[in-house]
């Protein structure tokens, strides 16, 4: 060994036990911000480092960063579960607390960092190009710190600030624009820097407003990581298909107990970060099949999907679950990996999807279940095997089984049994498919404005280019087509939507937009390539492809990107769903629908839990039921509607939507009634909370 691989073979280990050090130290005397970036990136990113080492992968810079950070968040919920299955073995009341957590991570990065050092793990080096890197940096860090900005200027009352958040996403189609032009302004081999950057900058405004989470699920995610957090001990016997995921309870318990950060920052900031690598392994993922040019706006046409920085933003789970479920991927069809490091990823992989996310992992297991029988039947040697569809499936079902009383398991049988039973009865009825299908496929029309038309039907455009081209490419190559193992699991998720719409009630199991984000990891590259399909078409084919590519870009890809972020709407000041863009000129009522709620909202549901002994029940509108209570922590709560009375002794909350705008929700949530029918009236009741738009009354 030469004296080089020896400095080699020191110098990393060094380097990450120097960075355990400063880690132990920031965190054991709190320096304030300091034992918060650094707790970020070395949970994040250090144990998946030190584990891509040991199995010697040799990755591209990129790769590296999202299999490190895989790896890490896979880590830390495995040490977190040991350790808690530990403390309750050993007697330990509080397994989760700070001390058994910093002692038992940093004790088995040591071991890791040991054997490691012993084995001469290979250092591989590569190339950044930091001519290049220094003035192209600041234009990356431009887009984000802009997004950082614009996000904390919105949530400044009256909230209309939004030029700086308009500006960035001019900026960043202009930077799109000369992406598709000019290799030398915007060089390849910065592309995952660069939607690295532009999911950044959509998630987080989106994420940071207002001073609470803000959503629908992750209400119910933070009420387990609140229970889990209170109590530093995960409790495999409680009930609840939520409280199954490890991502929302136990993960994001030790970043709150090691960086010393509020659970809600948590799930604000350190995921959406976490969860902008996803866009950057779906680039690695193309860029296997297609050019980089194709590989780099087919993942710009990906996180530009409202799904991707709206509604996925707001739910912990499936932020964690799509990060495992791209890696998985990458891990079964990289040419890299082989032998034992690729079973060692798989399994490492399936377990983070299983204990992240549930829906996530059934769709995972079907895809590769049917991909691997498809193969067999035709006798062709692939990537799947017997044993990875055996693996993930014992781990699946024996997760969702044997823990949390079988909660999620039963959810599946259910459905199942559900969609069984009135399969005959809802084929024909198209309410049955939910209305995210009967809108993406034309049956239910939108907001009638020239546009939203506009922005409709572009969206419509998209999809149909998805089709042609995915159907251009199947009927060019014939039975060829399925020789290509992405090309098959393009299929599967062609399937998978085809299904969406002709199975009555399987959209709505998982919510449809979600079931198309999911498919876009393997449907998106074909968007631009339909696109290409159809100018060439037009054109007679006298036009160069990358000229092409520029048109496909310039005329559906940019427009996409500014009608769904609600740029174009924002600038025509007509409705919008953007709440970072928009708010402002939002109702109390719509806020609330879209699951926002008031500092003044917040502080009745404090004021209510100095009643843990309150022998009554508390009545609520169902929207505070499912965010307000549920955040600070409420369980005794009952829903409004129009067939409750609410009984004497009891107390009624009333939320912002309740006193300024004067409705309640019902408890389906698809339509409202007026305070005033609210039996007996608040009128006739006694007032004993006012906190601005929150009231709270005592009925006598």
């Amino acid at each position: 060994m030469s004296v080089a691989e020896k400095g080699n073979r020191l110098q990393l280990p060094i380097v990450m036990l120097l960075m355990e050090i400063v880690f132990v130290l920031m965190t054991a005397f709190d320096v304030p911000v300091a034992r918060q970036v650094v707790g970020f990136f070395f949970l994040t990113f250090v144990p998946g480092f030190a584990i891509l080492r040991l199995l010697k992968l040799k990755l591209e810079m990129a790769e590296k960063v999202v299999f490190a950070a895989g790896l890490s968040i896979a880590f830390l919920m495995g040490v977190g579960l040991l350790t808690n299955s530990l403390g309750s073995l050993f007697g330990i009341s509080q397994p989760l607390a700070l001390i058994p957590l910093m002692i038992m991570i940093n004790v088995i990065m040591l071991l890791l960092l040991l054997f490691e050092w012993r084995n001469g793990a290979v250092v591989h080096s590569f190339s950044l190009g930091y001519k290049k890197l220094a003035p192209f940096g600041l234009v990356v860090c431009a887009i984000i710190v802009l997004s950082v900005v614009g996000a904390l200027l919105v949530n400044i009352p009256p909230h209309n600030d939004n030029f700086v958040l308009l500006f960035n996403l001019a900026f960043i189609s202009a930077l799109a624009g000369v992406a598709v032009f000019s290799k030398r302004l915007v060089p390849p081999e910065f592309y995952p820097l660069i939607l690295f950057a532009v999911a950044t900058a959509l998630l987080i405004p989106v994420s940071l407003f207002s001073s609470y989470i803000h959503g629908g699920d992750i209400f119910g995610e933070y009420m387990d990581f609140s229970i889990t957090s209170s109590n530093s001990y995960w409790n495999p016997a409680v009930t609840g298909r939520v409280y199954d995921m490890l991502s929302v309870t136990i993960l994001p318990t030790i970043y709150s107990k090691i960086m010393g950060l509020n659970g809600t920052w948590i799930l604000k900031i350190v995921y959406p970060l976490i969860f902008a690598l996803v866009p950057v392994g779906a680039y690695q993922l193309f860029k296997s099949k297609f050019s980089k040019e194709i590989a780099f706006f087919s993942v710009f046409f990906f996180v530009s999907d409202l799904t991707f920085f709206s509604e996925i933003v707001t739910l912990a789970r499936q932020m964690m679950g799509e990060l495992f479920f791209i890696l998985l991927v990458l891990t079964i069809f990289g040419k890299d990996f082989k032998g034992y490091t690729k079973w060692l990823c798989f399994c490492i992989f399936s377990f983070g999807l299983v204990v992240s996310h549930y829906a996530l992992s059934y769709i995972f297991l079907g895809f590769i279940f049917v991909f691997w029988l498809f193969s067999f039947l035709r006798k062709r040697k692939t990537s799947v095997n017997a044993g990875m569809v055996f693996t993930f499936a014992v781990l699946t079902f024996a997760w969702y089984i044997f823990s949390s009383l079988a909660s999620t398991f039963n959810d599946l049988t259910s459905m199942v049994s559900s969609i069984e039973t009135n399969f005959s009865s809802d084929f024909l009825n198209a309410q049955s498919r939910g209305s995210s299908v009967l809108q993406a496929t034309g049956v239910q029309s939108g907001i009638g404005t020239f546009w939203h038309i506009g922005g409709t039907y572009l969206y419509y455009a998209t999809e149909l280019l998805i089709v042609v081209g995915f159907l251009g490419i199947l009927l060019k190559k014939r039975i060829s087509f399925f020789n290509d193992e992405y090309n098959v699991m393009s299929f599967l998720s062609m399937a998978l939507l085809v299904a969406c719409i002709a199975v009555p009630n399987l959209a709505i199991t998982f919510n449809a937009t979600r079931f198309y984000q999911v498919t876009l990891f393997f449907l998106a590259p074909f968007c631009v390539i339909g696109g290409i399909d159809v100018l060439s078409f037009l054109s007679g084919k006298r036009i160069k492809e990358k000229y092409l590519l520029a048109i496909v870009i310039l005329i559906v890809i940019i427009p996409f990107f500014l009608f769904q972020t609600d740029f174009v709407y924002e600038v025509a000041k007509e409705q919008s769903v953007s709440l970072p863009l928009s708010s402002y000129r939002l109702s109390s009522s719509q806020l609330t629908f879209y699951g926002v709620i008031q500092p003044s909202e917040v502080s009745g549901g404090m004021w209510l839990l100095q009643f843990n002994n309150f022998n009554g029940s508390v009545y609520a509108d169902s929207m505070f039921g499912t965010t307000v209570f549920e955040y600070v922590g409420i369980k005794n709560s009952t829903w409004l509607s129009l067939t409750v009375q609410v009984g004497r002794g009891s107390l009624l909350y009333l939320g912002s939507s309740n006193v300024i705008d004067g409705v309640v929700s019902n408890p389906s949530q698809t339509s409202t009634f007026n305070v005033s029918q609210i039996v007996p009236n608040p009128d006739e009741t006694n007032l004993v909370y006012c906190s601005g738009p929150c009231e709270i009354y005592q009925v006598p």
